[in-house]
């Protein structure tokens, strides 16, 4: 593991000081179906759910060139990812190969302690939630996951019960259901209106370029009811009662 440490007096120029750097290792490479893979990376920095990687899956000069990376699963030492195999990066990766992470990065959250219910939503690739779902089931909790796109189904865990189709009749049908929610998606207006009263309790991730993962290019910026935040840094999940979605 590389482990940089700089010493640095503006934090405005020199970002770096508060990130960690290593390196990881490609163990296991398991295909699941759809032109999909998932790489189980060592590493001594794994992620929370909610937190991302960023990995670097080739030697390049260019500092910026990162991929950001979120866990299907973790374990103690390690984390796994889904790849696509149409994806640059799969063409770099195979056992024994080296990945250069940083992170992790942005904020975890937290499942409800006194939540029975919790409800996943994606209508793009669900495996950013995922690791919600490991751990709601570590806890007992009953798991619901409505996905309105082509996945490979069979590689989810068969406790989890699983919902396709459009998003918004399988919301009518759950919401109320559900103690605890995370989305994977951007409510528009008429599903907005509908989880309104629950707001509170549902977290939506923020899909935005984070490219520096310590918030120093400000390319991450959300637009908020208490101003303007960074994904990278205060999120990329956010509460879907602080976003001001209509200027997102």
């Amino acid at each position: 593991m590389l482990v940089v440490t700089v010493n640095c007096t503006s934090p405005h120029l020199c970002y770096h000081a508060s990130m960690r750097f290593s390196t990881g290792r490609c163990t296991d490479l398991i295909t699941i179906g759809n032109d999909r893979f998932q790489a189980k990376l060592h590493s001594d920095h794994i992620p929370l759910p909610g937190q991302f990687m960023l990995a670097r899956f080739w030697t390049t000069i260019y500092p910026y060139v990162n991929t950001v990376v979120f866990p299907t699963t973790t374990e103690s030492n390690s984390f796994t990812i889904e790849i696509k195999n149409e994806d640059q990066q799969s063409q770099n990766l195979g056992l024994g190969s080296k990945v250069e992470l940083i992170g992790p990065c942005g904020q975890p959250v937290s499942l409800n302690k006194t939540a029975r219910n919790l409800l996943l939503v994606a209508n793009t690739s669900p495996h950013k939630l995922l690791p919600f779902a490991q751990l709601a089931l570590t806890c007992g909790m009953d798991v619901t996951f409505l996905i309105s796109c082509k996945y490979p189904l069979e590689s989810l865990d068969p406790r989890i019960e699983v919902h396709t189709g459009e998003l918004k009749p399988l919301l009518e049908n759950h919401f109320e259901w559900a103690e605890q929610t995370l989305m994977d998606f951007k409510p528009g207006t008429i599903i907005h209106k509908l989880l309104d009263p629950i707001s509170s309790n549902i977290h939506v991730l923020c899909h935005l370029m984070m490219p520096c993962g310590a918030g120093a290019c400000h390319g991450c910026t959300v637009y908020t009811k208490s101003g303007w935040k960074l994904a990278c840094k205060q999120g990329p999940f956010f509460k879907l009662s602080e976003l001001k979605l209509e200027i997102e």
